[in-house]
């Protein structure tokens, strides 16, 4: 039987190029993502985060800004080749421009400038070079913005429009995520779940849903939190530190998620101290998504950390990335929709502040805190 030709058989890279497309166009169609006569200045980056500029020009931006810059992920000219060479497959080319550097001339003609990667900083300068009308959509949860990303007190003098996205909200619901998130970090070092005892440390809604999900599933799950806002069903759940400290040799996995306070998690002064850990459970996986602890001397000490590259309090050591293209693409999309209203809100004279309720009522939207 006579073999295939190399043009009629797709590559599998071709195969997940082809995928990402569908998920992409599925994605603004589910988000009913309309950027008609807007201008983005957005990022240019590599992997998944390729289409955040290709998914704007495709939604009918009258023109795209995307900036990128050189990076351990590749060179700003191999960025700027690949989004290009993708544009012009779908036929944008002509829609998308490459920056490497934030020309305040594409700053000042831009209706959408978005809070990603290459984007940041958003200094006061930036501010002072966009129209009036110019929305910035952070695109994650409007209480993860951390120091220095978005001058806000400058956009609040000039009456830039600042809003989160609501990564809960029924279009969206990537909080779900998180619990497949941490599953895939546990698979990847060898652990069943279902038959392992787990410690899940964190508080706020960036904890509470993997609880549920894990609960949900029939997993073993204790939770310490340092807070008190947790839903009552969880509260069986909950270990005091003495409990923790006495119960640390039961857990086959201990996993970090807490975002909103620093205290200092497992260190040698920790909540957990390294030395008594490694004393009561030598074999336990430590498991990090976001949270205060000192890698350094928990490797020291000769314990398992995982991932190998983990992020100072306040970032996460796997972003939605990790799960793959589906969740960064609904996250990016969300963003898009959530400026797209604000924007067009913006346009037609409305206040600040009526923009605000208008976009919150109309788009997955949340206010920053």
């Amino acid at each position: 039987m006579q073999g295939n030709s190399r043009d009629e058989v797709m590559t599998s890279i071709e195969i997940i190029t082809e995928r990402k497309r569908k998920i992409m166009r599925d994605t603004m169609r589910n988000f009913r993502l309309d950027l008609s006569g807007l201008t983005v200045f957005t990022e240019a980056a590599t992997g998944n985060y390729l289409y955040t500029p290709i998914m704007a020009a495709l939604s009918g931006a009258e023109h795209v800004f995307a900036v990128t810059s050189d990076s351990v992920y590749g060179s700003k000219e191999e960025v700027k080749k690949q989004i290009l060479e993708e544009a012009s497959i779908l036929g944008i080319h002509d829609k998308i421009t490459v920056l490497f550097v934030k020309d305040n001339g594409c700053l000042s003609v831009s209706d959408i400038i978005t809070n990603l990667g290459f984007v940041r900083p958003i200094t006061k300068q930036m501010v002072d070079w966009m129209k009036p009308t110019a929305v910035i959509p952070f695109m994650r949860l409007g209480d993860e913005i951390r120091a220095g990303e978005i001058d806000l007190e400058a956009c609040r003098k000039r009456s830039i429009v600042v809003l989160g996205t609501d990564e809960n909200h029924h279009d969206l619901r990537l909080l779900d995520s998180t619990g497949f998130k941490i599953c895939k970090l546990l698979f990847e070092r060898g652990f069943s779940v279902w038959s392992d005892k787990l410690l899940l440390i964190g508080s706020g809604d960036l904890c509470n849903y993997p609880t549920y999900f894990f609960m949900k599933n029939d997993i073993f799950i204790n939770r310490v939190i340092f807070n008190d806002d947790i839903p009552m069903l969880q509260r069986p759940l909950l270990l005091t530190k003495k409990q923790v400290l006495k119960d640390l040799s039961s857990y086959d996995a201990i996993i970090v998620n807490e975002f909103y306070s620093p205290i200092s998690i497992i260190s040698d002064k920790g909540f957990i101290p390294v030395k008594l850990l490694k004393k009561m459970n030598p074999s336990v996986q430590i498991i990090h998504l976001m949270g205060n602890i000192n890698a350094e001397q928990i490797c020291r000490e000769g314990l398992e950390l995982y991932p190998r590259n983990i992020r100072p309090f306040g970032y996460m050591s796997v972003s939605s990335d990790y799960l793959g293209v589906r969740c960064t693409l609904k996250l990016n999309a969300a963003g898009l929709k959530v400026a797209e209203v604000a924007s067009k809100c913006r346009l037609r004279g409305m206040s600040v502040i009526e923009t605000e309720k208008y976009a919150l009522r109309n788009s997955p939207a949340m206010r920053i805190n």
